[in-house]
């Protein structure tokens, strides 16, 4: 695999935990992986996928930005609806993602430009950088069925 080497897509793992409002929440490192993940996954489900900086040892990503984004996000998630699902994927490190060829700015089903960014999978819908600051808009797309 042409991104092998790098630690973040090495590692596999997958974690789902639910909110009080029934969200089921996942976890993937790495675009192989998250490909594996959301290709086997049920296409009649509402997905959200927030595309964040890797993790560093101390826990908190990275990127700064996504850093800043993330209570507002999960605060604008308490709006979803029961049963949705919400997928954390960590993108890699630094380097990889300022790479003008990383596989998540390239993919015509991710097309990344900035970090953070909070999408509904399947759809043109997102919320990109400080977009991703107001908990209304955040609140707007996660609780918005018109596909």
């Amino acid at each position: 695999m042409l991104y092998a080497g790098l630690r973040t897509i090495s590692r596999n793992f997958t974690t789902k935990k639910k909110s009080a409002k029934m969200v089921v929440r996942h976890h993937v490192e790495g675009y192989e992986n998250f490909l594996k993940f959301v290709e086997a996954f049920p296409k009649d489900n509402i997905v959200h996928v927030l595309y964040s900086g890797s993790k560093l040892p101390n826990g908190t990503s990275w990127c700064p930005d996504c850093v800043e984004a993330e209570p507002f996000i999960q605060k604008g998630l308490e709006a979803a609806p029961e049963n949705s699902h919400f997928i954390y994927v960590e993108v890699g490190d630094r380097p990889f993602w300022k790479d003008l060829k990383c596989p998540f700015r390239t993919d015509s089903r991710t097309k990344l430009q900035l970090l953070p960014t909070l999408a509904r999978w399947g759809t043109q819908k997102r919320l990109e950088g400080d977009q991703c600051l107001d908990v209304e808009l955040v609140e707007m797309l996660v609780t918005d069925d018109d596909e």
